[in-house]
């Protein structure tokens, strides 16, 4: 099993150095021009509502993990 993980992470770090490799090859703007498009790509998709309903269930589970917390300790 561990050889099976030790082949796993020696492909995760040597994808990872292909990408950034290839990002780096191919970028084809510089860094805060490619940020700007994909914030715009960003608002288009409308994940920007996605974002806040997530971070809006999440704080949700936080209050009620906190209000479940406190019935237990009382």
């Amino acid at each position: 099993m561990s050889e099976h993980k030790s082949h796993l992470m020696e492909g995760l770090i040597f994808g990872g150095l292909v990408g950034l490799a290839a990002g780096l090859i191919f970028a084809p703007a510089a860094g805060e021009t490619t940020r700007t498009k994909i914030k715009e790509i960003l608002v288009d998709l409308d994940l920007d509502g996605a974002v806040n309903r997530i971070s809006e269930a999440f704080n949700e589970g936080v209050k009620e993990a906190q209000a479940v917390s406190e019935e237990i300790t009382d």
